[in-house]
């Protein structure tokens, strides 16, 4: 039980880190590409309207913008390259001093890629470019944005190193003081846990006492009503003790021990028991039980999964109702089938059923005397757990609940 808090405290700590490193991440790195990008746009703005030229007077400052304006001295070291061309598209001229690796050549195939685009401005390759149309020609600025864009990678791989370098030191805080954190609800759990488990040894007393002598009622007064009704609910109240005793076994994540059984010969037996109870109740009980399945298991969890199974269907299948029970085996694992008739207007959420002592509102249906605690399904759910396998529960039809256990 602790350790399974523990993992689970774990994983909820480190995905909110998780999450919150991550956001962290990218609004830092989201910001700066903003930022560049208005700082790239403001530059290649000021570049046109003066015409290439900076020494024509500092670019105009914005007081509401929430960014800061670039320098005169970073827009005198940028980098970039203008082409002219007519209005047909013919390049005229090109200037280039500003960069030493672009031709001109290479500036005349840019020109006439931005022009076969027909957008104002826009990025071609490293180049943010924008177009500035006079009367007889075009005049297309580029701006290269190279130590933008490693500039931008260096904030990214610097950010994600912190943040992962973060999440380790944060994982391993968490794993040093994970147990500190989860000691006050272990520590409930074992109280409830401990009182569960010596609750249910002290009854088995008292109810072997009041079997005794309710037998020795019956031998000598004769059955009637009462001591059918007492020896009923011993009943009951034992096969309670039995699954709260095997549910605190199974919190304190004992491992089971294990051995080769014949499953389909030991399901065969278990459900023969219940023959007699089903004829009673005038309920059909149907199996297709695959022979000579060996499984390595452990003998006593698995009958007491089976029983809690077929039990849960004679309390709650409708008079006349069938019980059907399949046993088969796939390359992976063992499939348990029990489906059985049930209230065709049940629409509970299949979840709710192995929660403990959930119980639905019809849970009795046939008499007292049937119904259960609502505790069984859980136990049998983390008998599967224990051996390594799953239970689950649906409606395959109206009227008809189905469920599948994977050993």
């Amino acid at each position: 039980m602790i350790k399974s808090l523990r993992k689970k405290f774990i994983l909820f700590a480190m995905t909110a880190v998780t999450v919150l490193l991550t956001a962290l991440l990218l609004s830092i790195n989201g910001l700066c590409w903003y930022l560049f990008e208005r700082q790239a746009e403001e530059v290649l703005t000021n570049l046109v309207n003066s015409n290439g030229e900076f020494m024509k007077g500092p670019p105009p400052r914005n007081k509401q913008q929430i960014y800061l304006p670039p320098e005169l001295d970073i827009m005198r070291s940028a980098r970039f390259f203008m082409v002219t061309t007519n209005l047909s598209g013919e390049v005229t001229a090109s200037d280039i001093n500003q960069v030493f690796y672009v031709t001109d050549e290479e500036a005349a195939d840019f020109a006439k890629a931005v022009l076969a685009k027909s957008t104002p401005s826009g990025k071609i390759d490293q180049y943010r470019y924008m177009i500035k149309q006079t009367d007889d020609k075009y005049v297309i600025y580029f701006l290269d944005l190279t130590r933008e864009q490693i500039t931008i990678r260096t904030i990214l791989f610097t950010s994600t190193l912190i943040a992962v370098v973060s999440w380790l030191i944060a994982l391993i805080f968490v794993i040093i003081f994970s147990a500190n954190f989860v000691q006050p609800i272990t520590t409930g759990l074992e109280k409830q846990k401990q009182f569960i488990t010596n609750a249910g040894h002290e009854l088995k007393t008292p109810l072997a006492i009041i079997q005794s002598n309710n037998d020795a009622m019956t031998l000598i007064h004769g059955e009637n009503k009462y001591n059918r009704n007492i020896k009923s609910q011993v009943i009951r109240l034992g096969e309670l003790t039995s699954n709260l005793l095997m549910q605190a076994r199974l919190d304190e994540e004992v491992e089971l021990q294990k051995e080769l059984i014949n499953i389909s010969d030991l399901t065969n037996e278990i459900i023969q028991s219940y023959k007699d109870s089903a004829d009673y109740h005038k309920i059909t009980i149907i199996s297709s039980i695959t022979p000579d399945i060996i499984l390595d298991t452990n003998r006593q969890a698995y009958a007491q999964l089976l029983n809690v199974l077929m039990d849960n269907a004679m309390k709650y299948t409708t008079e006349k109702g069938d019980v059907n029970l399949n046993l088969t085996q796939d390359s992976k694992n063992v499939i348990l089938v029990e489906e059985n008739s049930c209230d065709p207007e049940m629409n509970i959420d299949p979840e709710h059923l192995f929660e403990r002592f959930y119980r639905t509102d019809n849970a009795r249906t046939h008499d007292e005397h049937r119904s259960g605690y609502g505790i069984g399904l859980s136990v049998a759910r983390s008998i599967c757990t224990s051996l390594g396998g799953t239970l689950t529960a649906c409606y395959p039809n109206q009227g008809k609940i189905r469920f599948i256990a994977k050993l």
